[in-house]
């Protein structure tokens, strides 16, 4: 008698449900991988941002004048510097540098110099801020939503760092714990920063950056 080899239809139907169920497996795989890859990109892309903003930041301000020139007496700072201020609730500071000088006094002070938080994702009561350009936020009308840190020296206003997705900023001056003297010469700097992963509404991707500035002067 004749064998027969062949496939009877419900070992055909039942290797075509194992070959779906595989490739949904494969295809999920797939896409998680995709998708994990893109929220590191996003995390590593907001971590590199802030960092670029702390380090110029900190470029900055690290020779800002603080008590520890202005409050003394004698005081070592030239006439009409002012220690370094926190201003707008937090979010901002008032400083001033040394300038050297080809003079017996070899430096004198800079203006005051301000840097500002600039956020135009503002939202609302019902409407959060969102990391998307909202119509009514476009307050620069430049086609992109702003949120960064910005310098004004006199007239001149430019960007602090590469940073353009910073959704909160925090400053605080704190003593050095590393003296004996109780002046405010440290700041302490949070950044946080927001981004939508992909493009339209995708999901938000959040990061936080913390640090600590030693203020020279």
């Amino acid at each position: 008698m004749k064998k027969n080899f062949g496939m009877t239809l419900i070992e055909v139907i039942i290797s075509a449900g194992l070959l779906s169920i595989i490739s949904i497996l494969s295809f999920l795989a797939i896409q998680s991988s995709v998708k994990s890859s893109s929220l590191a990109f996003a995390q590593n892309e907001i971590d590199s941002a802030l960092r670029n903003t702390f380090n110029e930041l900190t470029n900055l301000v690290k020779q800002a004048y603080t008590e520890a020139s202005t409050n003394v007496t004698p005081p070592t700072a030239p006439p009409g510097v002012e220690p370094i201020q926190i201003t707008n609730n937090g979010k901002g500071l008032r400083f001033f540098l040394p300038v050297r000088v080809n003079t017996p006094a070899f430096f004198q002070s800079s203006g005051p110099i301000l840097i500002n938080f600039e956020n135009e994702d503002m939202g609302n009561a019902t409407n959060p801020p969102n990391a998307l350009l909202d119509p009514g936020e476009d307050a620069n009308n430049d086609g992109t939503l702003t949120r960064r840190l910005v310098i004004q020296r006199g007239n001149n206003r430019t960007g602090v760092g590469s940073a353009n997705c910073i959704s909160n900023v925090s400053f605080q001056l704190l003593p050095d714990r590393s003296s004996s003297s109780n002046f405010l010469n440290v700041l302490y700097v949070y950044l946080e920063g927001t981004m939508r992963m992909g493009p339209g509404e995708g999901p938000i991707i959040r990061s936080e950056l913390t640090g600590t500035i030693k203020l020279e002067n």
